[in-house]
């Protein structure tokens, strides 16, 4: 069962005090603090509303002193109730060691004393502040809307019924699916510590939802839906739950081997290092570094809960080369590190006809509710749902990953946008529209809208359809470029036969970069994997070829010069003369009398090792044999196989 907890000993005294806190607060509606005195009522937590949640102060100044501001019109009796908000907000999460949260709690209490602070509770012993696990340290520099979230779902909780209150606390499915639709909850991590103190046996100890979802990837049990879904996540993480207690029975931590999914490369727990090179079934007692989930004993406690989020370094990203260089290979790589490690994110391809309406948002027509008629409505593209996600999930990382950015017209795509990806001009997660960072009123929304400072955009590039040089200043400036230059050294296997595959594409691109420029060359990708000759021989002919037709518009006689390096005939084209006194016999004014040669690819079959090996200089290139009696090889044409 989740209780299971081999890291802090006193897990079981922090479950016992929130079984109390049900009761005593949750149920019977009475202090933590004050014996007998009656607390948890909608009544106080009106006056928290009206004092907190609807007074955010976003000045200078620490959240306490920032909070005393706020609560010093309140009664002695709804500080006090703050102070055991703070508590049950602050009970699982280790990020505020036990003596700092009693330290606080009584900072506090003593804003608005109600009575002298209660250091002997038993609710603020130190084994019971102890803590569960971390939370991040987000938790603490998001504090104040994780207390708001805390209040307004208190003061709906306390609201309802006794027999509503009984029938949630005894259903842990109802009480997240509950918690979940409280709207001021969207993407705060007091859903995950909230549901794990209060129900430790169906919901794990992970606090924040990246880390749910880095489980359910690693075990196979990821499906899109769960991520629009807190609850269904934490039910298919009990399934699964249950299903790791049958091979481990009483052991399953995901922060401890033999499960272990969570565990950092430098995150196994001091004093338990699992010793495979001995068996793997058993422990060692080799010093370890801290685990993912321990608090760093160095943690500048003041630091964490007075200072403001501040604007982070967001990453524009743009993966720039020529078609075959693995540009989209190292983007699909990203993806697959985002999504092992549990991050959000999206995947669009740009192409010419992709419009502001499609990324951002726009008026689209859909079939009334009804099914007759028609309704034009605002759909919001994937760019603006991101931001969105982002937003309310202001600890987590996103990413947007664009292919082929080159291809749209980017300025339009991106519209008044263009400035406020710029990592300068971001906003910070979770931020209300102010004077920090560049906030825009986008056709379609209401409120005003700033891209949030933990949503990073990675972009692939193909510089054969458009050279950088081409590209908006406006982009430029804005995002970071990345080449990923053709690498031969990297073609596995090397070797056909005799002919040395990497030489071969080096020799090429030279005569590439030579004729035209470095953005107009040929990736290592189209040589990878090939075996036989007879493969080359379709790359060569179906790959290779038409893309140098590509680069050439057609000219043939530059292709044959990339090619084969030389004018002469050779077996990998065909070429014939059209004589205008043949073709418009007694148009000689019209058409002139130059004869103009003609090319057409040779027969790939018939291209011997020897053959391309000549392409990159290893052997001379032989002459095909004539097809007529009016046919003759170029002057100078080799025949030997085998020199230098």
């Amino acid at each position: 069962m989740s209780r299971f907890n081999p890291h802090f000993p006193n897990s079981a005294q922090v479950f016992d005090a929130a079984d109390k806190f049900k009761q005593r607060c949750l149920l019977s509606q009475e202090s933590l603090f004050l014996d007998g005195q009656t607390l948890w009522t909608a009544e106080h937590f009106q006056a928290l509303i009206d004092n907190y949640v609807k007074q955010p102060d976003v000045g200078d100044g620490g959240f306490y002193d920032k909070l005393a501001s706020q609560l010093a019109t309140c009664q002695a009796l709804d500080v006090a109730l703050m102070a055991e908000v703070f508590w049950i907000v602050q009970l699982g999460p280790t990020n505020l060691r036990a003596p700092t949260k009693a330290k606080t709690l009584e900072r506090i209490w003593n804003m608005k004393p109600a009575a002298p602070f209660p250091s002997t509770s038993p609710f603020l012993a130190t084994p019971v502040l102890s803590g569960l696990g971390s939370a991040g340290p987000g938790y603490n520099q998001y504090l104040w809307m994780e207390i708001v979230f805390a209040v307004e779902a208190f003061a709906a909780f306390v609201a309802k019924p006794r027999s509503e209150r009984e029938a949630l606390l005894n259903d842990a499915q109802g009480f997240a699916l509950w918690l979940d639709s409280v709207p001021a909850g969207k993407g705060r991590q007091l859903y995950h510590t909230l549901c794990h103190v209060l129900f430790p046996d169906a919901f794990e100890r992970i606090f924040s939802q990246g880390n749910k979802y880095q489980v359910a990837r690693a075990h196979k049990i990821w499906t899109p839906a769960l991520g629009e879904s807190r609850p269904a996540m934490d039910t298919v993480l009990l399934d699964l739950r249950r299903r790791l207690e049958v091979q481990h029975p009483g052991s399953v931590d995901y922060y401890e081997l033999p499960v272990g999914t969570l565990i950092k490369q430098q995150g196994i727990h001091p004093g338990k290092v699992w010793d495979k090179a001995a068996g793997g079934d058993g422990e060692s007692t080799s010093a370890a570094p801290l685990s993912a989930h321990e608090p760093d004993p160095e943690y500048d406690v003041e630091a964490a809960t007075n200072a403001k989020p501040t604007l982070r370094l967001a990453d524009n990203l743009i993966l720039y080369g020529p078609p075959g260089t693995g540009k989209t290979y190292e983007m699909q790589a990203r993806m697959k590190a985002a999504f092992d490690r549990g991050e959000d994110f999206e995947f669009v391809a740009f192409h010419p006809s992709y419009a502001y309406e499609d990324f951002i948002g726009g008026l689209r027509p859909v079939a009334g509710k009804d099914g007759s008629g028609v309704a034009v409505v605002f759909q919001k593209g994937p760019f603006l749902t991101l931001c969105e996600r982002a937003h309310a999930n202001p600890t987590q990382q996103f990413t947007l990953f664009i292919d082929e950015i080159n291809r749209a017209n980017v300025a339009k795509v991106f519209g008044e946008l263009i400035t406020l990806i710029e990592p300068t001009k971001r906003v910070i997660a979770g931020s209300k529209a102010n004077d920090a960072g560049a906030w825009v009123t986008l056709p379609g929304l209401s409120a005003r809208f700033g891209v949030p400072d933990n949503l990073n955009l990675v972009a692939t590039m193909n510089t054969a359809d458009r050279s950088i040089a081409m590209m908006d200043i406006a982009l430029r400036r804005r995002f970071r470029f990345q080449e990923c230059p053709p690498e031969p050294k990297h073609i596995e296997p090397a070797m056909v036969g005799t002919i040395d595959l990497p030489a071969l594409l080096q020799r090429m691109n030279d005569r590439l970069e030579y004729l035209l420029d470095r953005d107009h060359a040929i990736g290592h990708a189209v040589f990878m994997g090939i075996t036989s000759l007879a493969e080359l021989q379709q790359v060569l002919a179906q790959r290779v070829i038409p893309l140098l037709q590509e680069y050439f518009f057609e000219d043939m006689e530059r292709v044959r010069l990339v090619l084969t390096g030389n004018g002469k005939e050779s077996v990998f084209f065909k070429s014939r003369s059209l004589s205008p006194s043949e073709l418009f016999p007694g148009a000689k004014q019209a058409v002139g009398t130059e004869a103009r040669p003609t090319f057409s690819v040779g027969e790939p079959s018939t291209w011997s090792e020897a053959d391309i090996m000549g392409l990159y200089g290893a052997v001379p290139i032989v002459a095909p044999p004539p097809d007529s009696a009016g046919d003759t090889p170029a002057e100078g044409a080799g025949t030997m196989q085998n020199a230098g």
